[in-house]
């Protein structure tokens, strides 16, 4: 058993090899959170208006909420990653990447956060957009448990301006955001999930500011879509020591995000070479 919902307001995880709080935080998936300080492992975040708190407890995450259910499926816990790198297997340039981010999991995030922090992020450094995402958290989103805000809807965006956005340190972005927030409220992420992923990139690259790069990170973030691999510096790095054969394979394979996800955090966050 990878985990548990113990309560409505509690998770257990037993499996640490699926499971790593340090690398999920840090493999680019998720923005808002906030080392708690007390020991390694130990984390409070936000997705849309839900929150967690995550504490390692000896051989266990304790995960605690305001909706177990909602997180036990953001964690994405009903699904065996062991099986996952056992398939990765084949890839021995992975080995590194899977041996020290195996415990990283491709989170089901909010979708309209998704969208909205993936524009904000394009061609900005993390330290900047994650504070302006938590400005426009704190300035418009609903206040949660312990001092911590919410991801605001499209509907509590609806008469922000470019302006506003811009004095939140959105940039050329604000424009960008003001029509998108206008857009997201005509969309139905249900049925944009039953969409194949040909489908579902074109209408992603309709809303304003979503090129195939970021539209590549919703839909694996936000529709879980395990085969799209978003390529950045980072890895375009790796892809770059590659022969093309070995390229076109874990660019094409059905788990082509996670395995986009070891990399991203092996290179960018541990400093590793691919």
């Amino acid at each position: 058993m990878i985990a548990e919902i113990k309560d409505n307001n509690t998770i257990y995880v037993y499996d640490l090899t699926q499971f790593d709080p340090d690398a999920i935080m840090h493999s680019g998936q998720i923005f808002r959170y906030f080392e708690c300080g007390q020991g390694a492992g130990r984390y409070s975040l936000i997705s849309g208006s839900n929150y967690a708190e995550i504490i390692k407890n000896g051989g266990k995450i304790i995960i605690n909420c305001n909706d177990a259910r909602y997180f036990f499926n953001y964690f994405d816990l009903q699904t065996d990653y062991n099986k996952i790198k056992e398939e990765l297997k084949e890839f021995k340039q992975l080995k590194g990447a899977i041996g020290q981010g195996g415990g990283i999991r491709i989170l089901r995030a909010d979708f309209y956060e998704t969208v909205l922090s993936f524009i904000i992020s394009a061609n900005n450094n993390i330290k900047r957009f994650t504070k302006t995402l938590n400005l426009m958290s704190e300035k418009y989103g609903k206040k949660l448990k312990n001092g911590l805000f919410g991801f605001p809807a499209p509907a509590q965006l609806s008469g922000v301006s470019e302006g506003d956005y811009k004095n939140l340190g959105c940039g050329y972005r604000s424009a960008y955001l003001v029509k998108a927030v206008r857009q997201l409220k005509d969309l139905d992420f249900n049925k944009l999930n039953l969409l194949p992923d040909d489908l579902l990139l074109k209408e992603l690259t309709k809303i304003m500011g979503v090129g195939k790069k970021v539209a590549a990170c919703i839909m694996l973030f936000a529709f879980h879509r395990l085969d799209v691999a978003p390529v950045d510096t980072w890895i375009q790095k790796a892809l770059d020591n590659l022969a093309d054969n070995d390229k076109k394979l874990l660019l094409e394979h059905k788990y082509a995000g996670v395995i986009q996800q070891y990399i991203y955090y092996y290179l960018q966050y541990l400093h590793k070479e691919f």
